[in-house]
């Protein structure tokens, strides 16, 4: 039978942190009353949503219904199991966990991630001793040099060279007991198409560059390849701990310098960013090898103020620089973004090595350019500028493509300025053209069709999102449930009095859960019964509920009217839906012309009649 980790051990990690502190890493927050409000990381939106509780430790979107405390958020936001996120926030505040108690609970999904993880950081120290301290690793400390790698920047960034040869990684990690398939699934094997059931190692002949996770932990590798072939740079596939689109290689080394200097320098490759490290420009990232995506854009705007692109000054590059503007622009980032354009059509990499330090950080903090700018530069090539036709057409997209999205003052100024004087449309002209472009309705929020997140999509969610008219029967169950988080007696009545007569599956789980709480508590505690529930639509409920919390009436008597009120309505509703089925049952006997079962559903009917009038009369003499 599977142990849980103990209660105890939770509640000091969970009382180690301010879940605003946390979700202030990921999102902005703004005080508003008694808590904190902010845009929703779960969904796209423009009008802030998301609602964080200090006094509760929990989180409410009332626009798509996420909710949950500090575990659900790390869990969601990171992509974890509860565990991993007790794991991860117990390693932050430097508290030990039982192993034991960790080794009864895993479940076998996280005990296999738990050898993937080993796997890869086995295969990390495997492939950097082959390139420090073996013959075969010659090639690739040859190529390394070749780029001006430093031996330190080498140790620093764990570089390591994976051998010319089609099992060495394959038979290192089988000896140390890992079974084949696990490390298939994991992207470090690769089966074979040719020969069924053989496998072999996915990298070979490549200098190899681990990517880690944002708590420094490998996740997977890029490889890139020594010899002729494609492709250039190979990443591991999606797995379990890998995934290219929510992922940034260099974050845990270059966030303590990110959040001093609120601003990242977003590059395109490995190179460019261990060569910015090796000139003491530490808060560098670069994408795995994809356009930028939402999901990293999150990422990076939870730690900086300014996001700075800085790709390769070739045509690819500008269009990569393009592409990830698109993304920020289209989730309504809370960053400044800007786009570093590096001279000479050079890449980072060797700009650096050709101009050294003091020029690059001119590049990014004089001559980048806002991301508006940029792409009212980029869409020059889309039209014939030597034309009248051509710049007409050209002023127009950018007005009503570009200009019409920019809130700030100035920089609209200076783009309609700089505009007017190079095309010689005066600057008020061109303002009458902007004030018909925002004539057209606004697009609003723009939810995504699936949110990043594990829930299901806002129309499929129950009855957690408050605001909704709901049944009386049902509200009724929801005001009880919400007196039972935060009285114990009222939970002990509850339990006395209806026991499991709840219309939904959902409410009736929970107080199943509020009794079990209640047999190991004698007092409330909101916070600890939810960091105990480990069913995601119940802690979603339960968050919802308790965020509700603060509307209740506490008055003692109040409470106990309430709550005699809500037992009383759950209770007749019942009679009623009973009722409902005498009746069906009366008529249909009728039909079948059985008076027999006709008059005994009568008689049924009479008597769940009088239970009613009993229940009210009760009700009504209190």
């Amino acid at each position: 039978m599977k142990k849980r980790l103990p209660e105890e051990i939770i509640e000091q990690v969970r009382q180690q942190f301010d879940i605003v502190d946390v979700i202030g890493e990921y999102v902005p927050l703004k005080k508003s009353g008694r808590g904190y409000m902010g845009c929703c990381p779960f969904h796209n939106e423009k009008s802030p949503s998301f609602s964080v509780s200090q006094d509760k430790q929990l989180y409410h979107c009332f626009g798509c219904g996420a909710s949950g405390n500090l575990f659900s958020f790390v869990m969601d936001k990171e992509g974890v199991t509860f565990f991993e996120a007790v794991e991860q926030l117990a390693r932050r505040a430097n508290i030990a966990l039982p192993v034991e108690e960790l080794e009864e609970v895993d479940s076998p999904e996280y005990k296999r991630r738990k050898e993937m993880f080993r796997a890869h950081d086995l295969a990390a120290k495997f492939y950097h001793h082959i390139l420090m301290n073996t013959e075969a690793g010659l090639p690739g400390i040859a190529y390394l040099e070749s780029r001006g790698i430093t031996k330190t920047m080498i140790e620093t960034f764990q570089l390591g060279y994976a051998p010319d040869a089609w099992d060495v990684l394959a038979r290192f990690l089988k000896k140390r007991g890992f079974a084949e398939d696990l490390l298939v699934e994991a992207g470090l094997l690769s089966q074979s198409e040719k020969y069924k059931g053989r496998c072999y190692d996915k990298f070979r002949h490549r200098v190899m560059f681990p990517i880690h996770d944002g708590q420094g932990q490998v996740i997977g590798f890029g490889g890139r390849i020594l010899s002729k072939g494609e492709p250039k740079y190979l990443n591991s596939p999606e797995t379990p701990l890998f995934s290219k689109g929510r992922n940034l290689y260099n974050l845990h080394r270059a966030r303590p310098m990110m959040r001093q200097e609120e601003r990242v320098i977003l590059l395109e490759g490995y190179m460019d960013v261990i060569m910015a490290y090796q000139h003491g420009i530490s808060n560098t990232v670069a994408a795995l090898g994809t356009a930028l995506t939402s999901e990293q854009v999150r990422l990076l705007q939870r730690n900086v103020q300014e996001i700075v692109m800085m790709y390769d000054g070739d045509a690819a590059g500008q269009k990569a620089a393009l592409r990830s503007s698109e993304v920020i622009r289209e989730i309504g980032a809370s960053v400044k973004a800007r786009v570093a354009t590096i001279p000479d059509g050079l890449d980072p990499d060797e700009f650096l090595r050709k101009y050294g330090k003091d020029a690059f950080v001119r590049v990014v903090l004089d001559n980048s350019s806002s991301m508006t700018a940029f792409r009212v530069h980029s869409l020059r090539k889309e039209f014939n500028l030597g034309t009248q036709t051509g710049k007409e057409d050209y002023i127009k997209e950018v007005i009503h493509k570009l200009l019409v999205h920019v809130t700030s003052p100035i920089e609209l100024e200076t783009l309609l300025r700089e505009l007017s004087e190079e095309f010689g449309y005066p600057k008020e002209t061109m303002e009458q053209e902007l004030a018909l472009a925002k004539k057209s309705p606004p697009a609003g929020d723009k939810p995504d069709r699936k949110w990043n997140t594990n829930r299901t999509n806002a129309a499929e969610v129950s009855f957690v999102r408050t605001g909704k008219l709901l049944p009386a029967h049902i509200n009724a169950e929801r005001k009880l449930l919400t007196y039972m988080l935060i009285q114990e007696g009222v939970a002990r009545q509850v339990q006395y009095e209806l026991a499991d007569e709840f219309s939904v599956d959902e409410h009736g789980a929970l107080a199943a859960h509020l009794y079990a709480f209640y047999a190991e508590h004698q007092q409330a505690d909101p916070s600890l019964f939810i960091s105990g529930i480990e069913d995601r639509e119940l802690l979603q409920l339960a968050t919802a509920l308790m965020m509700e919390a603060d509307l209740l009436d506490l008055r003692p008597d109040r409470v106990n009217a309430l709550v005699r009120e809500y037992v009383h309505r759950i209770k007749v509703y019942h009679l009623q839906v009973e009722m409902k089925r005498y009746e069906r049952q009366m008529i249909d006997c009728g039909n079948r012309g059985d008076t027999e079962g006709m008059q005994a559903a009568y008689d049924e009917m009479n008597r769940i009649k009088s239970n009613i009038q009993s229940l009210d009369n009760a009700q009504a003499d209190i």
